[in-house]
């Protein structure tokens, strides 16, 4: 199994209450790199106009993909969150609850919350990326 060790620095400002890591430093284990994860349902079906249902259903398929691999979100070392036409605290309020959610008992991984222009079609408001490193 991978040694993960998260680091979070006492004498910088806490990352935690945000469900993130500063860093994440993984010894041995493979490494596996999800692609970008889409508000879409089972059946191509987006979840919803907003952002808090689009991003809890980009989350289901993470957890499906890690179950794949045999995983969880404790795996999970790097998490890059894009959001369409990004408006600030109110985005990233709604980011950080479903991070918190994702990583819950858990330590979170490494993560970065990014605003864009768009994304692969005009009604998706978000797009999940994570890098999960597992067992040999």
């Amino acid at each position: 199994m991978a040694k993960l060790t998260h680091i979070n620095p006492d004498n910088m400002a806490p990352y935690l209450p945000y469900g993130l890591s500063h860093a994440v430093v993984a010894e041995g284990g493979k490494t596996v790199y999800l692609s970008g994860q889409l508000g879409w349902d089972e059946d191509g079906n987006l979840a919803g106009p907003d952002l808090a249902g689009q991003l809890a259903q980009a989350h289901v398929n993470i957890r499906k993909i890690l179950a794949e691999v045999g995983a969880t979100p404790a795996d999970i070392v790097r998490l890059n969150t894009y959001v369409v036409n990004y408006k600030g605290l109110e985005d990233g309020e709604v980011v950080n609850a479903a991070n918190l959610k994702l990583f819950e008992g858990v330590m979170p991984a490494s993560a970065t919350l990014m605003g864009v222009q768009s994304l692969y079609a005009p009604d998706i408001r978000c797009e999940v990326e994570a890098t999960v490193v597992i067992g040999e």
